[in-house]
């Protein structure tokens, strides 16, 4: 598929965009590392593709861009034994209704991925110029916004209106509420063909030994955590509230295999869950998509499913959306 480093396979990229009919020239571009956080650089794993081809139903060639999610031959051991490759794998067999009912899931040209080996390719259309991430809209106390202009941000995508932190969270709870009643204790999700999905085995009562492991992972971050606690000075360098850490500590001391089959098995209230729902992986569409003021008429687009699997809700949660899905 890849020529060098920086340039794709125009046959390949052909074959897997139907909508053209010629394929003239593609220039890559790495942005892994444009949004990163922390300090390890991922290299080789987002892409902007820009693409000049002439589609089926036009004469003229046109520009077109899409970013491409893919996990590079460095990082294939570690995707495989965490299992990214669901999100194309997602994208590919389960996201279409998502999409077509709703249109929170970004626009998919090709997916593919192998659970075995780790390896995965998404091309998806580039929201860039149109979304922003919402999480620029949750303030300056967010420490994902520590190191952003956000005032600038702001004002540049919302120069009429800018919504608040509580109509973006509410849209966005509605939208995943509409995914979370869409597969509501579906059984059909627990079959050996979506077992790609996170948690499928363990509702399923099987695979203790990787439910053990995820969990004794938490444990021990939990542990490191509280031995630099007790080491802190008293400037506030850590500190919690001593409710939430009472409650945290309660919960450690408490996770178990046979809690876990309790709480989560095949009749308990379990549905699809993104997995890694937080601001950053929500996307907002900015003024120039929608002139409407009102948050609600602005459009979502949810990425980055590479956690998505089955998990327990609130059966409240669901009971509430079904109970008004008239008003949507």
């Amino acid at each position: 598929m890849w020529r060098n480093e920086t340039s794709i396979e125009l046959s390949w990229l052909l074959d897997k965009l139907p909508r053209y009919k010629r394929i003239i020239d593609c220039s890559v571009k790495d942005i892994s590392n444009t949004h990163r956080k922390g300090d390890v650089p991922r290299n080789g794993t987002i892409l902007l593709l820009v693409i000049h081809a002439q589609k089926t139903d036009a004469d003229c060639s046109v520009f077109e861009t899409f970013v491409m999610k893919q996990v590079p031959p460095s990082g294939l051991i570690a995707s495989a034994r965490l299992g990214l490759a669901r999100e194309a794998i997602f994208y590919d067999q389960l996201a279409w209704s998502l999409r077509t009912t709703d249109g929170f899931i970004p626009f998919i040209a090709y997916s593919h991925g192998n659970m075995k080996d780790g390896s995965k390719v998404i091309l998806m259309e580039d929201l860039s110029d149109d979304y922003v991430d919402s999480g620029v809209l949750f303030g300056p106390g967010n420490p994902n916004n520590w190191n952003r202009d956000l005032e600038k941000l702001i004002a540049t995508s919302y120069p009429r209106n800018v919504p608040t932190s509580y109509e973006v969270a509410n849209e966005t709870f509605l939208a995943m509420a509409k995914v979370h009643a869409a597969y509501w204790r579906d059984k059909e999700l627990l079959q050996e063909e979506y077992s790609w999905l996170r948690g499928s085995s363990w509702v399923n009562g099987k695979d203790k030994d990787s439910w053990q492991a995820s969990q004794g992972m938490i444990q021990s971050m939990w542990e490191k955590y509280s031995s630099l606690e007790k080491e802190a000075t008293v400037d506030g360098s850590i500190r919690w509230d001593s409710l939430v850490r009472t409650i945290t500590e309660k919960a450690m001391k408490g996770i178990s295999w046979e809690n876990q089959l309790k709480r989560l098995n095949r009749d308990s209230h379990f549905s699809l869950v993104h997995g890694d729902f937080w601001p950053g992986n929500v996307m907002i569409s900015k003024d120039n998509i929608e002139d409407n003021e009102e948050c609600s008429s602005r459009k979502l687009k949810i990425l980055d499913w590479e956690m998505v699997g089955e998990s327990l809700l609130y059966i409240v949660s669901i009971r509430n959306y079904l109970s008004n899905q008239s008003s949507f």
